[in-house]
């Protein structure tokens, strides 16, 4: 740790995933929607170590649980250009897209990494953990210093929130190895642009780090 300017900075990775002030958030992982990550296999056979090691070590798992807004419909213009945008494709192609009726059934998180009954369940609707949500409660709550984002997509949500921790006072850290997009190509795009940003580890590192306590 170091001092600086009346400050205590974490600086060490035993540091940073203290168990004492670190949370695991688990981000979309819906079926319908870590399904579709192109590491789909490595993602959540990764994703179930780290869970069962943050259990191990008492560090809190938050679950994200998408609400049955209609993504292409309740979540405004800019989402729908973005998402068009971020497909490759035209605006033009609305005229071809079915236009939203009626609400869509929960989604269902992926068994293989289904939340326990002490884990935190909260609903959001858009790319980002602390937009319109009572994530950032919780980590008061809890007294959080440090977030690990799991889950899909590494290029909107993981990234979105893992920056907005640190935009408001928490460290953000992206678990490298339990990340995931719909192409390989996207990912290492999105990885790129977070590692420049925030703090990004794989699972292994981590998990080491929490051993290491013992």
């Amino acid at each position: 740790m170091i001092q600086w300017g009346g400050m205590e900075i974490l600086d060490t990775l035993e540091e940073l995933v203290d168990p004492k002030h670190t949370a695991l958030l688990m981000w979309d992982f819906a079926k319908n929607i870590v399904g579709g990550a192109y590491n789909y296999s490595s993602l959540i056979a990764n994703s179930q170590k780290l869970v069962a090691a943050a259990r191990q070590h008492n560090v809190p798992i938050i679950y994200s649980r998408q609400n049955n807004m209609r993504i292409m419909g309740d979540t405004g213009a800019p989402t729908i250009r973005m998402r068009f945008r971020r497909g490759g494709k035209g605006l033009a192609e609305l005229a071809n897209t079915a236009q939203p009726k009626a609400f869509p059934p929960y989604p269902e998180i992926d068994a293989a990494v289904a939340p326990q009954a002490n884990d935190i369940i909260f609903e959001k609707f858009g790319p980002n953990g602390f937009l319109g949500t009572p994530f950032e409660w919780w980590l008061k709550k809890l007294k959080t210093k440090t977030i690990l984002v799991t889950g899909v997509n590494a290029a909107t949500g993981v990234n979105a929130t893992a920056r907005e921790a640190i935009n408001l006072g928490y460290y953000g850290v992206v678990v490298r190895d339990c990340v995931g997009t719909g192409s390989k190509e996207d990912y290492d795009i999105a990885m790129a642009a977070t590692e420049r940003v925030v703090d990004v580890f794989d699972s292994s590192e981590i998990i080491a780090a929490w051993e290491a306590r013992k």
